[in-house]
C-alpha cells in the first residue's frame, strides 16, 4: 500500500511540472504570436522610425522615397484588414519594385 502512495507521489512529481512547462509554452505561443497590442506597438514605434527618414531632408531621395512607400503599403494594408500585425509585417517587409514617381508622391529635389 505504501509503495504504491510513493509511486503516485513520484509520478505525480516527475509528470505535472513538465505537464505545466509544456501548457505554459504553448499558451505563450498562442498568447504573443498575433497580439495586437504588441503589434500597435511595434508598428507605431516602425511607423514613426519611417515617418522621420521621409521627412529628413538629411536623407537621398531614395531612401526617403522608400520610406514613404513603405508607410503607403501600411497603412494599405491597415485598412484591408484592420490589423496592426499585419500592417507591422508589411511595413518590415515592403520592398518597393520601382522608385518612380507616381501621382500623390511627394517631389524631391
Amino acid at each position: 500500500m505504501r509503495y504504491l502512495i510513493v509511486k503516485s507521489l513520484f509520478i505525480g512529481v516527475l509528470v505535472i511540472p513538465t505537464h505545466a512547462v509544456a501548457e505554459r509554452d504553448k499558451l505563450g505561443e498562442v498568447v504573443t504570436e498575433r497580439n495586437e497590442t504588441i503589434c500597435k506597438q511595434k508598428f507605431t514605434q516602425e511607423l514613426f522610425t519611417q515617418q522621420r527618414i521621409f521627412s529628413s531632408d538629411r536623407n537621398g531621395s531614395d531612401k526617403r522615397r522608400i520610406a514613404e512607400r513603405k508607410i503607403e503599403a501600411a497603412r494599405n494594408k491597415y485598412n484591408l484588414t484592420a490589423s496592426y500585425c499585419d500592417a507591422y509585417d508589411e511595413l518590415i517587409t515592403f520592398n518597393p519594385e520601382t522608385l518612380d514617381r507616381r501621382p500623390g508622391d511627394a517631389q524631391f529635389e
